[in-house]
């Protein structure tokens, strides 16, 4: 209860913070308006009321969402998110570029341009003051936040990409050298809701890809086990020869929502992991399978949930290891990529560990190389592929969203890597 209540707070002061100094750089700006409490632009009784109006807002929706028995109440709180950065977005970016100007132009005058003459308006062209022209440059900076978020709603959340890597290992016996694995995660369903078009271009798009094993790597659903109706004629179109694995993530728990009875809860989670053998995955919860290929053997091994608190750590390594050992190849499927640092690595049986989990905050940037989101100051290891030694690590950003409904730079991924022997 303590760290939603803090959150509660931080938004609430972050929001009333904002439209305060909004108010009072335009009632500045603009002291020429007949009516600066009720007239545009400066509007001060709406901007304070809009303030209310969303704190009132997200106060209920989280008692909703934290009380909820069924899907909907996560697509009404994630459309009411959406509207409440469509507006704030804009406002912070606008007052961050008023701070940041008239802060250069207070240093430029008083160490520049001190002492000179300065030019003056012939009177050939309207004058226009300063904090106006400042003004009217922080709309057009703060109008491209706007349309990011409005793009990545409308198109980014489904603009699914394809990224293909090749990873070389050592002790890959030759009968899997080349082995193609496919690994997408972190679907939420409740999320697409009833948007089966696009699940099915995923299908399409991996089939196409002639994969020979097929990973998922957890968060199935954002927390009921109704949002796996009706998803089972298109998942189970997924084509691999050596077969479909999946693991649970921390939504698939039902911990996010507060249950009458605990027998609610049980029920709610068997559905979860039911859907996966109705989808056609082999579930691995805290176990491992071997697969074998012209004699020789490769493992897959399965975690339920480890991550780093406040996160679940239902997660069994050394169950999910128990006589894989003499296995020359493992890979290992853990939802949390925290869990390779805390304890995998030490561990040192896993060659390869499929991880998600982070989403890349579905909010960032990417060009060739070089790659930022604020999901790198919350999880060391977030989009990509890591190692340390001989051991890999490679995050998915994800298929599904979850708060936001959009991705801004992060786009849904599908994961194709090939492995080979060197």
């Amino acid at each position: 209860m303590r760290y939603p209540f803090i959150a509660f707070i931080g938004f609430s002061l972050f929001t009333l913070l904002i439209d305060f100094f909004l108010v009072k750089y335009l009632k500045n700006t603009y002291p020429d308006s007949k009516n600066p409490k009720l007239s545009f632009p400066v509007c001060e009784y709406w901007h304070y009321l809009c303030s209310l109006v969303f704190i009132i807002s997200f106060l209920v929706s989280w008692i909703m969402v934290k009380n909820a028995t069924s899907p909907e109440v996560y697509q009404y709180f994630m459309w009411l998110l959406m509207t409440y950065l469509l507006i704030y977005a804009p406002k912070f970016f606008y007052l961050l570029f008023i701070t940041f100007s008239s802060l250069v132009i207070v240093i430029k005058d008083k160490f520049f341009t001190k002492g000179k003459n300065k030019k003056m308006n012939d009177g050939r062209y309207p004058r226009i003051s300063r904090k106006k022209f400042l003004s009217q440059a922080g709309i057009v900076f703060a109008s491209a936040p706007f349309i990011s978020l409005l793009f990545g709603a409308l198109k980014g959340r489904f603009a699914f990409d394809i990224i293909r890597t090749r990873i070389p290992f050592s002790n890959l016996p030759e009968s899997f050298n080349g082995l193609k694995i496919i690994q997408i995660s972190d679907l939420h369903l409740g999320s697409f809701n009833s948007n089966h078009k696009e699940i099915e271009k995923v299908v399409e798009m991996i089939n196409n890809e002639k994969p020979d094993i097929i990973c998922f790597t957890g968060d199935l659903v954002n927390n009921f086990h109704e949002e796996t109706i009706g998803w089972d004629t298109i998942f189970k179109q997924l084509k691999a020869p050596l077969g479909k694995y999946s693991i649970l993530g921390n939504h698939d728990y039902g911990d996010y929502s507060t249950w009458k009875y605990e027998a609610e809860k049980i029920a709610n989670f068997e559905g979860i992991k039911d859907a996966h053998d109705r989808f056609g995955f082999n579930l691995l919860t805290n176990e491992s399978v071997i697969l074998t290929k012209n004699g020789d053997n490769i493992a897959i091994a399965g975690v339920e949930n480890w991550g780093l608190p406040p996160f679940p750590q239902y997660g069994n390594l050394a169950k999910a290891s128990k006589g894989i050992e003499n296995i020359p190849f493992r890979i290992l499927l853990s939802h949390d990529p925290d869990h390779w640092d805390a304890e995998v690595r030490k561990n040192g049986m896993y060659s390869l560990t499929l991880s998600g989990h982070t989403h890349g905050m579905q909010l960032g940037f990417k060009y060739k190389n070089f790659q930022w989101s604020p999901a790198k100051y919350k999880f060391r290891r977030w989009a990509g592929l890591y190692h340390v030694g001989k051991q890999y690590l490679y995050v998915n950003r994800g298929l599904g969203y979850l708060g936001m409904p959009a991705r801004v730079g992060m786009p849904p991924e599908i994961t194709v890597i090939e492995l080979y022997s060197v």
